[in-house]
């Protein structure tokens, strides 16, 4: 799997829906700090990097998340 679909897989899972997309927003989802925390739980445990929560509580779009994912995987 991409880091790109692990993430996608994952936000899946924890927010409860069948598909993701770039605009998407995680607490417009129905998300909340509990699950922010446990998604990038999920993501570092797959990916193996630390990654950043503040792009879900700072702009809360897929697109964002991806953005910093890999950011943090290129440093």
């Amino acid at each position: 799997m991409t880091p790109e679909s692990i993430i996608r897989t994952h936000w899946c899972a924890v927010l409860g829906v069948s598909e993701a997309d770039p605009e998407d927003r995680f607490f417009e989802l129905g998300g909340h700090s509990l699950l922010a925390i446990e998604l990038i739980q999920r993501i570092e445990d797959d990916l193996g990097v630390p990654i950043p929560v503040d792009p879900l509580f700072t702009d809360g779009s897929l697109g964002a998340l991806l953005a910093a994912s890999e950011e943090a995987m290129a440093r």
